[in-house]
């Protein structure tokens, strides 16, 4: 299956910046791309596909990804990072533009440059295969929390399903959930049918007919009374006269 799936992980990786804030390349001349550690995971930054929610990717200073995010930073360059689009043995990626932003917090006599860890990850797929995509800083809400030498970033993720932003693909997914297979939809059809005729059996068996049949009985004898008394007044002239 070359489609991703609901939760599946989809790695980051961004190029490596050297000490001039240029993008490094390897010997074949392709872009030398890198990925953070995370402290919680000890795997790779990743995403998940179709998945709406925080994810939190703590990086140690000595990672060189820190000190890429830090480059950016001194050199304003924003990152080249690329995401798989699917699972094809030869894989298709789409590149991203993220910016990293720093913030001046106290250190000693000297004011520092230190990472704003907030992000928002807002991305696009159909059908299992990734479309586009942004990743960007959000620096109107608090920092993560930080302790020394670790560098903590928050990524909110949010997924639409196609290009569009009326289909959250979260809701989607809870509605083809919810979808009955035609088989079962028959075979549901048939025990609602029969449930139907047995109910209106009883019911037309059990109630309709003896209540109607006791009302037939009910308009007889009244019938008969009433032909009874006329029968009796008749033969009550006769002996009159």
């Amino acid at each position: 299956m070359v489609q991703f799936k609901h939760n599946d992980e989809l790695k980051v990786e961004c190029a490596q910046l050297g000490e001039q804030g240029g993008e490094l390349s390897n010997p074949d001349g392709s872009l030398r791309w890198i990925s953070p550690t995370c402290v919680e995971t000890h795997k790779p930054l990743a995403l998940y596909y179709g998945r709406d929610g925080p994810i939190q990717c703590s990086v140690k200073a000595e990672d060189t990804f820190h000190e890429t995010m830090l480059r950016a930073i001194t050199f304003d360059h924003a990152l080249r990072c690329r995401v798989a689009r699917n699972k094809l043995k030869f894989t298709q990626y789409m590149e991203l533009s993220v910016r990293v932003e720093g913030v001046k917090v106290r250190g000693g006599k000297t004011a520092m440059r230190r990472i704003a860890g907030n992000f928002n990850a807002v991305f696009h797929g159909l059908q299992g295969n990734l479309v586009s995509g942004s990743i960007y800083p959000v620096m109107d809400q608090p920092l993560p929390e930080t302790v020394s030498g670790v560098t903590t970033m928050q990524f909110n993720q949010k997924w639409y399903e196609g290009t569009g932003l009326s289909v959250l693909m979260a809701n989607k997914r809870h509605e083809e959930e919810f979808v009955i297979e035609p088989v079962v939809a028959i075979m549901f059809c048939i025990l609602t049918a029969c449930i139907v005729y047995v109910v209106g059996r009883v019911y037309v068996e059990g109630s309709l007919i003896p209540r109607a049949l006791k009302e037939h009985r009910d308009e007889k004898d009244k019938a008969q009374k009433e032909f009874d008394a006329q029968a009796s007044a008749t033969n009550e002239s006769k002996k009159t006269k």
